[in-house]
């Protein structure tokens, strides 16, 4: 049996739209009897809403969270200690941010900022005010423009990983100690699956740890340059049937 690893945005998907090619590659891909999970800085209600359909099992806040099916297998929340050094630091760069537990995100931050990460998730999932006392995974941020963006992360380098959104101003967050290569080799060991029968595919900053530890990193063609440089093969764009060729180049399909 082998495991597939798909991030969401570019790579398996455009916002919510997924090629009908990767559809294909997923749906040929389990009928084998593979797994496959979507492995995400979302969180698991956005993407059992959206994506659930084309997976066994899902990755989620970056890592901090692993579901197969309907258990939790991995679950690692932020220490407080990390949390409220963050926090301070967010505050004093005037950030809109976003802090994730299992069922919402919280919100602080000018009300603007607030707005448009609104449009981002689900409807009813962000709430106004972040409980310090509450358990949270991983976080995203809102800035004004390209130059707050680039304050914000010189401000956290030493903590996190930044992976911005596209042309939306804002990027989720990758909080060193726990990522989607931790939750990956968890998931591979909870299910008793060999590391080399593990198959990763992303585009963005946050995947390349999830490349790294699995047997097999591929890159879409639409990548960032240092995700392309961590991968062992870099697959076409997402919108010229990257996911359903590097399955075929694999010969997983």
């Amino acid at each position: 049996m082998h495991l597939a690893f798909f991030d969401i945005d570019g790579a398996l998907a455009l916002g919510k739209y997924v090629p009908d090619s990767a559809k294909e590659g997923i749906r040929q891909l389990r009928e084998k009897g593979d797994l496959v999970f979507i492995c995400t800085g979302r969180n698991v209600h956005y993407v059992r809403a959206n994506f659930g359909e084309y997976a066994d099992g899902f990755i989620t806040n970056n890592g901090r969270l692993a579901y197969y099916r309907d258990e939790v297998i991995f679950d690692a929340p932020l220490e407080k200690k990390m949390f409220r050094k963050i926090m301070k630091i967010l505050r004093e760069e005037n950030a809109g941010f976003v802090f994730h537990d299992k069922n919402n995100g919280y919100y602080e931050g000018p009300e603007e900022l607030y707005e448009l990460m609104k449009e981002v998730g689900d409807p009813g999932y962000l709430k106004w005010h972040i409980d310090e006392d509450k358990e949270y995974y991983n976080f995203d941020i809102c800035f004004f423009d390209s130059e707050h963006c680039e304050r914000i992360r010189k401000a956290l380098e030493n903590y996190c990983i930044l992976n911005p959104h596209g042309p939306h101003p804002s990027a989720d967050m990758s909080v060193f100690g726990t990522d989607k290569g931790d939750a990956l080799k968890a998931v591979a060991g909870k299910l008793g699956v060999d590391i080399n029968d593990t198959y990763a595919f992303g585009d963005g900053l946050n995947d390349v740890c999830m490349m790294k530890a699995a047997g097999h990193g591929i890159a879409m063609g639409n990548g960032q340059d240092l995700t392309k440089q961590a991968a062992e093969y870099i697959t076409s764009d997402i919108n010229e049937d990257g996911v359903y060729l590097g399955l075929k180049h694999y010969g997983l399909i």
